[in-house]
């Protein structure tokens, strides 16, 4: 009879209180200063990369990083799936910086994504 009774306050106890603040997802902007030419980016066309969208941001790279004079690469895991779930990724390798590990950027979509990675916004 006390454990019939107990069971909604314990299956309370492992709720969030109704007072919660519940975290909003917002996305981080893609800024950067402007790649200077002999840069490189490489697009990830990976299977989940080119699901989420890498597909449609290829084109828009090779649009505007080529006036530029920043060199598109395609590759088919930029990352060894370890962000994978973060995709589509894009590394971005400075003129002049050498590797062999450089910053991704991730959820790189559309052309303002685009533009933000590339410092044109």
């Amino acid at each position: 009879m006390i454990l019939i009774s107990l069971l909604p306050t314990l299956s309370n106890a492992f709720c969030a209180p109704p007072t919660a603040v519940q975290q909003v997802y917002r996305p981080t902007q893609l800024r950067a200063e402007p790649l200077e030419g002999g840069s490189t980016v490489v697009v990830c066309v990976g299977p989940t990369c080119k699901r989420t969208g890498s597909k449609r941001a290829l084109p828009i790279f090779e649009e505007l990083a080529t006036e530029m004079g920043v060199n598109v690469e395609t590759i088919s895991c930029v990352s060894e799936c370890a962000e994978c779930a973060l995709g589509p990724n894009v590394e971005v390798r400075k003129a002049g910086d050498e590797g062999p590990f450089y910053p991704i950027k991730n959820k790189v979509k559309t052309e303002e994504d685009v533009r933000g990675v590339l410092g044109l916004n």
